[in-house]
Formats: C-alpha cells, sequence, structure tokens
C-alpha cells in the first residue's frame, strides 16, 4: 500500500480487510461495523467490572437508569480472527498485578484557569516526515521518530532556554514568536531485522519512552517491536518482539511501565510483558489498521495494594471510525463500542481521554469531533464542528483544566473550550495557535505539567502531505 496515499483497490484491502461487493459501506459508515452485523440479547451498555472502577463512577441518578439502558438491544459484531500465534503459556498482565507509576503534577494554576496563551516558540528542524514523538516525564528529553528511519533524542531543556538560536533565514518559514532552534543531542539508526538476520533502516511509525528515560520502545515497518537502550550505551537494540504482520502504528506503555500495548495494520492489539517478551493478552475486534490507543487516566493516587486502586480502562480506535472500550480485568467479555453518528466519513486516526477519565473524543475526516461519555451509552453525546475548509482532524490531546481540547487538522491547530455555550451565533468556540498551516499533524503532545505542548507533522504513512514542521509551544494560563 502507498505511503503517501491510498487508492480503491487498495483501500478496500487494507483498510476493511477484503473485497468491495463483501461490504455494505452504507451499514458500515452509519455504524463503524463490519456487514456481519446481528443484534445480540439485550445486555447493558455499560461495563460492569469485577472491582469497582473510580473512573466509572457515576452518580445515583445515572445508576437508576442503567436497567432501562439494559433493555435496549446492543449491535456486536462477529470478532474477527486475528493472525497471531499467541505464547503459551501467556505473559503477565502486570497492569492488574502491579501499582502505575506517580505522575506529574499539574502546575499551580494551569488545572484551575478557564483557557491559556499558547504560543510557538520552538522549531526543530526536521526534514522528513515524523510519524511519532514521546517525551520524558520532566521533559528532559524529546524523542521523535519519522520516515527517514532514525530516532532523534533532543535535549528540550536546552532548547526552551534558547541554547540555540534560529538563523534569519530559518525563521522566515515560521511566525514571529519562534526563534528558537531545538538542540539534538543524539540519534541512532532505526535497524530492523529480515529472515535472513540481515539488518536494514526501518521507518519509525510508532515510539514510547519510560518516564525516566531508562528504555524505549519502536514500531517498526514490518510489525516488529525494537526495545532500545537509553540512559546507558544508548541506541543498542536489546530485543525485538515479532509478532505483528504489518506496521506497527501504535505503541503505549502501560501505567506501571512493565507492560506494553501495541496496535498495527494487521488489525490487531496486544498486551506484551516486558520482563519476558511474551503477549499476556491479544484484544480481537477491530477489522482495520488500528489508529490510537490510551489508557483510562489513573484517577487514585498509588497504593501499595493494587485492589485498593482503580484500574485503567483502555480505549482502541482504528481507521475506519470504530472505537473500543475494553476493561483489562474482564478478558472474555465484548468491549463497548462507541458508535459514529450516521452518515459520518468512516475516519478516525485520534482519540482522546478527558483528564478526569469520564469523557472520549474521536476526531473524525469530516472536520468534527464527537464526544462520548463513558456508561453513557455507544452514540456520541455532542459532535463539535470545525470549519468546513480544516480538513480531517488528525491528532487530539487535552489540556490541564479538563475543558480546553487541542483538535489538529489541516489548516491549523485549534485549542476548543469545551465550557464555552455556542447558543449565540457570535461566540467563537475556540482559538485558533498559530504555528501550523497546511500538511498533516501526526501527533499533539502535551506534557503532563500541562506547561509545554509539541506537534509534529507526518502522515504516518496514511493519506496526507507534510510539511516536515515540528514546533514546541510555551503555555500560559490565563
Amino acid at each position: 500500500m502507498s505511503e503517501a496515499a491510498f487508492n480503491d483497490d487498495l483501500l478496500e484491502k487494507e483498510l476493511f480487510g477484503g473485497d468491495s461487493d463483501e461490504l455494505d459501506m452504507d451499514e458500515m459508515m452509519s455504524m463503524g461495523l463490519d456487514s456481519d452485523v446481528k443484534t445480540a440479547d439485550p445486555v447493558p451498555t455499560t461495563i460492569t467490572p469485577k472491582v469497582p472502577l473510580e473512573g466509572l463512577a457515576k452518580s445515583k441518578e445515572l445508576a437508576n437508569t442503567t436497567e432501562t439502558k439494559a433493555k435496549e438491544p446492543r449491535l456486536q459484531a462477529a470478532v474477527p480472527k486475528l493472525d497471531i500465534e499467541l505464547d503459551d503459556p501467556p505473559g503477565e498482565l502486570t497492569i492488574l498485578e502491579r501499582v502505575p507509576r506517580k505522575h506529574t503534577q499539574v502546575a499551580p494554576g494551569y488545572d484551575t484557569c478557564k483557557t491559556y496563551d499558547v504560543l510557538p516558540t520552538m522549531a526543530f528542524l526536521n526534514q522528513y516526515q515524523i510519524h511519532a514523538v514521546a517525551a520524558v516525564s520532566n521533559m528532559r528529553w524529546v524523542f521523535t521518530g519519522g520516515e527517514d528511519g532514525y530516532i532523534k533524542k533532543w535535549d528540550f531543556n536546552a532548547t526552551v532556554n534558547g541554547k540555540q538560536m534560529l538563523t534569519l533565514g530559518q525563521r522566515h518559514a515560521h511566525v514571529d514568536s519562534v526563534a528558537k532552534s531545538g538542540t539534538m543531542a543524539s540519534y541512532w539508526d532505526h535497524n530492523d531485522v529480515n529472515e535472513s538476520g540481515n539488518e536494514f533502516l526501518s521507518p519509525v511509525y510508532s515510539i514510547d519512552v519510560h518516564s525516566e528515560a531508562m528504555w524505549l520502545v519502536s514500531g517498526m515497518k514490518s510489525g516488529n517491536i525494537g526495545l532500545w537502550t537509553v540512559r546507558h550505551d544508548e541506541g543498542r537494540r536489546i530485543a525485538l518482539l515479532s509478532k505483528h504482520k504489518k506496521p506497527v502504528s501504535v505503541l503505549r506503555i502501560s501505567p506501571d511501565e512493565f507492560g506494553l500495548v501495541s496496535g498495527s495494520w494487521d488489525r490487531a492489539v496486544l498486551y506484551w510483558d516486558l520482563n519476558t517478551g511474551k503477549i499476556s493478552r491479544a484484544f480481537a475486534g477491530h477489522i482495520s489498521q488500528v489508529s490510537s490507543i490510551e489508557f483510562q487516566p489513573c484517577l487514585a493516587e498509588p497504593s501499595e495494594s493494587a485492589d485498593k486502586r482503580a484500574s485503567p480502562l483502555l480505549m482502541t480506535t482504528s481507521i475506519d471510525g470504530q472505537c473500543l472500550l475494553w476493561d483489562m480485568r474482564a478478558p472474555e467479555a465484548l468491549p463497548q463500542a462507541f458508535l459514529p453518528p450516521k452518515k459520518t466519513p468512516p475516519w478516525a486516526t485520534s482519540a482522546c481521554w478527558s483528564r478526569d477519565g469520564q469523557r472520549i473524543y474521536i476526531g473524525r475526516r469530516n472536520n468534527t469531533v464527537d464526544e462520548y461519555e463513558v456508561g453513557a451509552g455507544p452514540q456520541p453525546t455532542r459532535t463539535l464542528k470545525l470549519p468546513m475548509n480544516s480538513g480531517p482532524v488528525t491528532a487530539l490531546s487535552m489540556m490541564g483544566n479538563n475543558r480546553s481540547l487541542v483538535c489538529a487538522s489541516t489548516d491549523n491547530v485549534r485549542m476548543w473550550d469545551l465550557e464555552m455555550s455556542t447558543d449565540r451565533r457570535s461566540s467563537v468556540p475556540f482559538q485558533i495557535i498559530p504555528g501550523h498551516h497546511g500538511g498533516t499533524i501526526s501527533s499533539v503532545f502535551i506534557d503532563e505539567s500541562s506547561r509545554y505542548m509539541l506537534t509534529t507533522s507526518g502522515n504516518r504513512g496514511w493519506d496526507g502531505s507534510s510539511n516536515n514542521v515540528f514546533l514546541g509551544y510555551e503555555i500560559t494560563p490565563i
């Protein structure tokens, strides 16, 4: 499949796993499911875990309506079979056994403000598409990977302090506030291994890093996952996880940092035990390429006992617009499906949680963002409509105040105020963040303290063009 654009034949095979005459496209576009859809026996639309989830705690009023919702039939598709050889015995599902790491707190004033002033001040010079970006918890180091086949390590502290400034010619391509140049600390080859044992350079399709930069994981075009050292003997590949058959589009380290969840173009979502390199669980439910994976934010404080804390849910999306919510403690349970509105094109490259873990936001191809409330059913509670010429929403991220949603589309990056009333025609519920204009944005990264934001340009191997811009922003609460 072309890494720059889709054509009709490959779209049928790669995205939907079959020929067009075997699919009911109208039904798929309206429900986000395949043509083999049937009405199941009445089941609750909310998940009932074995242990209470603080992230799903609702008011008594919502609890009283559960019985009513249980009478509604739920649509479920035949679970697709994964072409993945599972490990026997499987690895440990570490997220259920270990305490999650403690996250950096949102900076004072950043969690209670109404909005932010987001100003681009840094440009990280790059000549190729960037498919993925990750950073350590304190933003000391930033890592990027893209089409050139190298993993690059940037010194963010030196960059934000202005150690190296852009030349006049380099500043000409950006807005006036961008004056600081990204400081590259090091880089290394993103080498893969073929069946003959020979190494070759592979594009970086996904990346994630340990919170203290002990190690890093990266997704390769062949379907392999590389585990690399960072702090000691930097750039040495210490393990190669080989189960996926196609490019690994998403990687997320588990909250306890002993596990890893990977999503691929082969439609498989796998949970890895990093202590053994074995698969702990395979999530079979998507019928097209996996586009995003996010753990529900952990609302409980870390505890010495795993039984006394909330276990986050796992949210996954695929390029056809399907969004599934998995209960990590119920391996046999079907996932909860969030259905796109009717007449919505099959598309979802990005999704994110609200900071409180109660809502999910999914970017669509038709210039909209759908908001879903966990426990409120499979239909969106509301839809945020961007201007008609904005283009597909390719990246989303939530600010620390839990009311400002950053939406990246082809024309601009916007920050949407979720609490602003849109009843009056004169009110504009979003503000434009300067910097990007034109080109597909592959990711929007906001650090845990909400003081800095990073945006990268790249199509992640899918549809869209790139202007190869990598910008850093400084955020001030208002």
